[in-house]
């Protein structure tokens, strides 16, 4: 195959030559190579599938169709392709989207072989693929879930996991993980954060699944022991679903963290999200003293937080958006791994946030949110 790009299609470029007319005529082989600039001969080696047109090429192509560059690049079978694939349907070269996204020509050739985010990117790199590729975030996500060495790392953290997590068994003393254990140290490469973060979700998580062996336990004697025949039902059905997450916390808290370290917040803006949590709306005239500009655009153009204006001439203010709410609330115990500086959000804070949660989701549309369900279950 001549250079060019694979996921291109030959048939969908020569129905469109034989089916759509163009400025009410349809366009014979050597009218399209001139409205593009290249040869009749060219033009019908992209039809035979002999040679792959470039993506600027294929942009040329669909405009003079007037169709979108995808329409000319259906998704292809296998998936390593994924980032790929949305970048030349787009119409542009592995250079020019490296351009468009600010970021190196080496970054971004790891995040399209090898599905790799850069470490700090400041969690916004999947939204911006999404506006550069003219693609949702949700098809961002999911060309970069499905890449196969994504899944081979996803597998790897999840052995590595499972190998750390059969300690929450041991009764007798604490279940918890050393940063200089090899274990913990190939998780730690794997996720790309430090042994001392990454410790700190082990134990985390290690914490979580002894409450659920604790609570599987006690409604084991429940449904030995117990005396009405709804209690004892009610104990085995809990047993059944513990047990299901008990056995799959290693694959579970293997996907979360993968997602959760791909989008998280800056400390700055966490920080901003936990005073947004602890007191009221930052009103516009204090905004530097609760933070750099940076930050609150960060946040702002995930959709996690919004201007609020109060009514009859108050002022007005920044609050967490619903979207801002879920994740701040269903991720703090992560962030206080990932930033032990940064206070949590207090209890009493936590618990006024949530009584708003569903108030805020009929007032409030998310602006141009992250991604469509939280990235980990309840954690807080």
């Amino acid at each position: 195959m001549a250079r060019g790009t694979a996921p291109f299609s030959s048939a969908a470029l020569r129905d469109a030559r034989r089916r759509r007319r163009v400025d009410g005529r349809l366009l014979s082989a050597a009218e399209l190579a001139r409205r593009v600039g290249t040869s009749k001969s060219r033009i019908l080696a992209y039809e035979k599938g002999t040679s792959v047109p470039e993506p600027q090429r294929i942009e040329q192509l669909a405009r003079v169709f007037g169709i979108p560059p995808r329409r000319l690049c259906p998704p292809a079978s296998d998936t390593a392709n994924g980032i790929r694939r949305l970048r030349v349907a787009a119409g542009l070269t592995s250079a020019e989207a490296a351009e468009q996204l600010g970021i190196s020509r080496n970054t971004y050739r790891d995040l399209e072989l090898h599905a790799k985010l850069p470490a700090r990117q400041h969690g916004t790199l999947p939204q911006r693929l999404a506006e550069v590729f003219a693609v949702s975030t949700r098809a961002v996500h999911r060309s970069l879930d499905s890449h196969p060495q994504t899944t081979e790392r996803r597998e790897e953290i999840a052995r590595l996991l499972a190998a750390l997590f059969l300690r929450a068994h041991e009764t007798g003393r604490p279940a918890t993980v050393g940063a200089d254990e090899p274990d913990l140290q190939s998780l730690a490469a794997l996720l790309r954060r430090s042994t001392g973060i990454t410790c700190r979700l082990v134990d985390h998580e290690l914490g979580r699944l002894r409450d659920d062996l604790r609570e599987r336990a006690a409604e084991e004697a429940t449904a030995a022991y117990g005396q009405h025949e709804d209690d004892i039902r009610r104990a085995r059905d809990r047993i059944v679903t513990l047990t299901e997450r008990i056995d799959r916390a290693a694959v579970q808290a293997a996907g979360s963290w993968t997602r959760f370290l791909a989008e998280a917040m800056t400390g700055r803006q966490w920080r901003l999200v936990v005073r947004l949590l602890n007191a009221e709306p930052v009103p516009d005239g204090r905004l530097l003293e609760f933070g750099d500009l940076e930050a609150w655009q960060g946040l702002a153009a995930r959709g996690l937080i919004t201007r609020e204006r109060i009514p009859e001439g108050g002022a007005g203010g920044f609050v967490l958006t619903p979207t801002g709410l879920a994740r701040a609330l269903h991720e703090a115990r992560l962030y206080t791994c990932l930033y032990p500086r940064v206070s949590a959000p207090s209890r009493t804070a936590r618990v006024i946030a949530r009584r708003k949660f569903l108030d805020a989701r009929r007032r409030w549309t998310p602006a141009a949110p992250v991604h469509n369900r939280p990235t980990t279950g309840p954690l807080s």
